[in-house]
């Protein structure tokens, strides 16, 4: 067995018998923010919170300086005030992660006429290493989805790295979900070819187990 497959087989037990609640709307939060830029509060939160983060290395807002308090709020409660007006916005699945993630700019430019007719978008999912991801979960989501179960993922890649999707609206994007990998979220403009990071922060947390 190589170290890698190995690797993925203790991450597929961690997760199997993780106990780290869900964070979608059980955990509530008590949390201040004072004088801090969006990054800065966003790893605060990440701290804070129960759950796996993920958002950008550089996030690049015109926003003032953050200064808030919560008290007993959820994790979706902090974030709609954290990213009011800066262009990226979030999904949280109930496998215990949070995703940030930038809105696409060009989204807005998209006719509202086209939503009524019907889109096929093919791609391939590619590992760090370059190799064909079999069995990547994915499903479609708007800006405005919060919240992602397990059962919306109704599309996986095959052998060859490869899927379709068929929808009716122009201006979605396409969540991404592979073991041992950071999530990924990118516009149906952009999913010609989607290369994934592996999560360091979940193999460090099984090597040290």
């Amino acid at each position: 067995m190589s170290k890698k497959t190995f690797l993925y087989l203790c991450l597929f037990l961690f997760f199997l018998n993780a106990e780290k609640s869900s964070c979608q709307e059980v955990q509530r939060i008590t949390i201040q923010f004072k004088n801090q830029n969006l990054d800065s509060a966003l790893y605060q939160l990440k701290k804070k919170s129960e759950c796996y983060f993920y958002y950008p290395d550089k996030i690049i807002t015109k926003s003032n300086k953050i200064s808030r308090n919560f008290k007993n709020k959820t994790i979706s409660q902090v974030l709609d005030v954290l990213l009011e007006n800066s262009n990226y916005t979030y999904v949280i699945n109930d496998n215990r992660w949070v995703l940030i993630y930038e809105k696409c700019v060009d989204s807005l430019k998209i006719d509202k006429n086209r939503e009524s007719i019907p889109l096929s978008i093919t791609g391939k999912v590619l590992d760090e290493e370059g190799k064909f991801t079999h069995g990547a979960s994915i499903c479609l989501i708007s800006e405005h989805d919060k919240y992602i179960s397990k059962d919306k993922f109704i599309y996986i890649t095959d052998n060859g790295g490869n899927f379709t999707i068929s929808t009716t609206t122009p201006n979605v994007y396409i969540l991404l979900l592979y073991l041992g990998h950071i999530p990924k979220v990118v516009h149906i403009n952009q999913a010609e070819l989607i290369k994934l990071e592996p999560d360091e922060e979940i193999l460090n947390e099984i090597l040290h187990i």
